[in-house]
């Protein structure tokens, strides 16, 4: 996992996701199509946020964001 300025990227399959801060207390998680890593990654956003297809990334509300990123680093660390 890299890590600054309220911005992380994490490998998962080799694939980059990317997490980052928003100014009001979200934080939304994107990464390139990959069928694989979306199948990892959905459910970990799922009921945690929503998904905001316009910008074809996931909203992550403030009281999830830090289960989010742990559970990003664990499938990094898979």
């Amino acid at each position: 996992m890299l890590q600054g300025n309220g911005q992380w990227m994490f490998l998962i399959l080799g694939v980059p996701v990317y997490a980052r801060n928003l100014p009001f207390r979200s934080m939304t998680v994107f990464h390139p199509y990959n069928e694989s890593v979306r199948r990892m990654v959905e459910p970990v956003c799922r009921g945690k946020g929503h998904w905001r297809a316009e910008y074809k990334n996931w909203l992550i509300f403030d009281q999830f964001r830090d289960a989010v990123l742990e559970e990003l680093g664990r499938l990094e660390r898979q």
